[in-house]
């Protein structure tokens, strides 16, 4: 009986200590996750852990604060030497250390109040700027037809004086007979605008 008992016992041993070795193999290759949660990675490290003591394996605050800190992903790396800094490894417990993270955490996956009514202003600006283009074309198109009923008003007033004094009209842009300055072919887009501009106020 006593012999059953032993054999049974060491079996047990056997099974607990493989157990624990299996976890701390865990434990040391624990790492957070990319994009993973605090909260996320806090609980598969909290399983190991708690499986751990189950067997009578612990670990203090200290190794635990220390392990997760070591195990956070690169753009954690700055918060992670901020609180080892300013708070220190032995005064912080792994409590403590879970709701510092998930602080940080907020400002990092959530914008501040103050981002937000940014971003709402610049999207409001440029709702205001897009129909800018629609104004353009209007406003071209004005101009279009200012310079068309210009052309038709000097084309009169110098066919009436044409008449007047007996001759074809001549342009007074290049000279040339037979057409007048707002129909020159030499005309530039920008002097007929400049045209627009001083007759505009005269014909509107």
């Amino acid at each position: 009986m006593w012999d059953k008992l032993e054999i049974t016992y060491e079996g047990t041993d056997q099974v607990r200590e493989a157990k624990i070795d299996f976890l701390t193999h865990e434990y040391e290759l624990f790492r957070m996750k990319e994009n993973e949660k605090i909260d996320e990675m806090f609980e598969r490290f909290s399983k190991i852990v708690n499986d751990l003591h189950a067997l009578k394996k612990t670990y203090t605050d200290k190794e635990l604060v220390r392990k997760i800190l070591r195990s956070l992903t690169p753009e954690w790396r700055s918060k992670a030497d901020a609180i080892q800094e300013s708070i220190g490894i032995t005064n912080v417990t792994i409590d403590g250390l879970r709701g510092n993270l998930k602080t940080y955490e907020s400002t990092i996956r959530f914008p501040s109040l103050g981002e937000q009514k940014k971003k709402g202003i610049a999207l409001k600006a440029t709702s205001i700027q897009e129909p800018a283009m629609g104004e353009s074309s209007d406003e071209d198109n004005e101009f279009g037809l200012v310079i068309k009923k210009f052309h038709k008003f000097m084309r009169k007033e110098y066919e009436r004086k044409g008449k007047k004094h007996g001759g074809p009209p001549k342009c007074y842009g290049c000279g040339e007979v037979g057409h007048i300055k707002p129909k020159c072919p030499n005309a530039k887009n920008e002097k007929e605008k400049k045209l627009f501009k001083k007759h505009r106020a005269y014909i509107s």
